[in-house]
């Protein structure tokens, strides 16, 4: 029986990152999808500072745009320009780079397969099996990065901790987006905010929510849309669910973990999930890669490894209930000069989650007396 060091059920962000750095350290691993690639995938594609330090490459290749100014809105007449020197984030298309990724994971020495319907999955004491179109698949280790939907989270998992938020997006033909700033609009959605998104030749609009009570649907980004450019014609609409909840999860297995969206990495305040993918698909690839060694058990390494990660999400799952929950106030601190800053670095390089944390609270104290 042919045994993979590791199978990872999923190509986008927290896959490949998972299956690169498995493939680097010199293990044999399979990579599934149940799609070829390029493939349309329903993301406003903005890609972080941190989370473009995070990976082992550059994506150079697959920016449109990069983007060092945030406009955020609350209404018609209240609004704020955050703006550093250095990039906050990198445009992107996430077909784009999905693909890109994909071809460096690859190249690295991964396996690439597409799947029909995985039907069952069979962990033992030393290795699991994954059954997909009457056949089965062996390996010593298997990591669920199959997006919100995860059939390997739902084979696998009770995952009563696991919860969804949802988003839906378009684009509109641009001649030259060069001037146009990221936005941020708080007043488009309850618990969320509409997006636009600066791409080169494009401009990517959205609705996004951490609340599943909230309904967006095409008429309504329509009607957005509408609103703010004066025509409801849109192309390529998609909508997509976000994953929440793994600063409460625990891995029910020993040798199967749940990465990106599949383990609920998304950031609830922001909505941002590529970071999150790619830390927690890197953490699953170190923690399967030392226990391969002999160092100990994968399952405590993963747990260790996305510590920090976790405490962060916890950190905003509180933000996002606070700012969503008290507008008004939550704006004026998210556009306080004294914050700003920190916002940005935050946001955009991952640093100081917790301080800035304690900082908004020491100005939200301030402000109430």
């Amino acid at each position: 029986m042919n045994i993979w060091d590791a199978i990872v059920v999923g190509a986008g962000p927290a896959g490949c990152a998972a299956a690169y750095d498995l493939a680097a350290a010199g293990h044999s691993v399979l990579l599934l999808d149940k799609s070829d690639f390029p493939r349309i995938k329903a993301c406003a594609g903005g890609v972080t500072q941190k989370a473009q330090k995070a990976l082992r490459y550059p994506i150079t290749p697959v920016i449109r745009q990069t983007i060092s100014r945030i406009a955020v809105e609350r209404n018609a007449h209240t609004s704020a320009t955050i703006k550093r020197r250095s990039p906050v984030c990198y445009m992107t298309v996430r077909e784009e780079l999905d693909s890109y990724c994909l071809k460096q994971t690859l190249a690295r020495g991964a396996r690439f397969e597409r799947i029909g319907a995985i039907t069952a999955i069979e962990p033992s004491a030393d290795s699991v099996s994954i059954y997909i179109d009457g056949r089965a698949l062996h390996a010593r280790f298997l990591i669920g990065a199959d997006g919100v939907h995860s059939r390997v989270r739902q084979l696998t998992s009770a995952a009563t901790w696991f919860a969804r938020g949802f988003a839906i997006e378009a684009n509109i033909p641009a001649t030259d987006t060069a001037a146009q700033d990221l936005v941020f609009d708080f007043e488009a959605v309850h618990h969320g905010y509409g997006w636009l998104f600066p791409k080169g030749d494009h401009i990517n609009i959205g609705l996004y929510t951490e609340d599943g009570a909230e309904k967006l649907d095409r008429t309504r980004l329509s009607k957005y849309v509408q609103k703010r450019f004066g025509t409801a014609e849109m192309e390529h609409v998609v909508g997509q669910y976000a994953g929440f909840g793994a600063e409460d999860a625990t891995p029910d297995h020993a040798r199967i973990f749940l990465t990106g969206d599949a383990g609920g990495f998304v950031d609830r305040l922001s909505g941002e999930g590529i970071y999150g993918a790619i830390v927690s698909g890197q953490a699953a690839a170190e923690a399967i890669h030392r226990d391969l060694l002999g160092e100990g058990p994968a399952q405590a390494f993963f747990a260790n490894a996305t510590a920090k990660l976790r405490d962060d999400l916890r950190i905003s799952t509180s933000a996002a209930r606070w700012f969503y929950g008290n507008l008004d106030m939550g704006f004026r601190a998210l556009t306080a000069p004294i914050l700003r800053s920190a916002v940005l670095d935050s946001f955009g390089n991952g640093t100081g989650l917790a301080s800035l944390a304690r900082t908004a609270k020491r100005f939200v104290n301030m402000f109430a007396t």
